[in-house]
């Protein structure tokens, strides 16, 4: 039942007295209150996939319902930029052609 609740509605997956996925939201969003007082600088983000997965979706304005809703690769580069108003824009996502030569999966 939990893995059922974790793949099909993680937004309202719970276990230990948490909802990891909302918690996810949360970082998140603290996370890009502290990169946003920097404007100006290029700051890098080296992360595991659920916090990037919460990262772009609080970026684009999406709710923890839609976690599964973008997918990103272990490696893949995702690049935002930061408009006059200071809002997280996304340039590019997921880009994996690093990854690859004469195609072949590098890992």
């Amino acid at each position: 039942m939990e893995y059922t609740t974790w793949r099909e509605n993680p937004a309202n997956f719970y276990v230990n007295g948490v909802y990891p996925v909302r918690k996810l939201w949360g970082t998140a969003r603290e996370a890009w209150r502290e990169i946003l007082l920097t404007p100006g600088e290029n700051i890098l983000v080296v992360t595991h996939k659920s916090i990037l997965r919460a990262l772009i979706c609080t970026a684009l304005g999406l709710p923890p319902e839609r976690f599964r809703s973008v997918d990103v690769n272990n490696g893949g580069i995702s690049v935002f930029i930061v408009n006059q108003q200071g809002e997280a824009m996304l340039q590019s996502l997921n880009m994996i052609a690093h990854m690859y030569s004469d195609y072949e999966y590098f890992y």
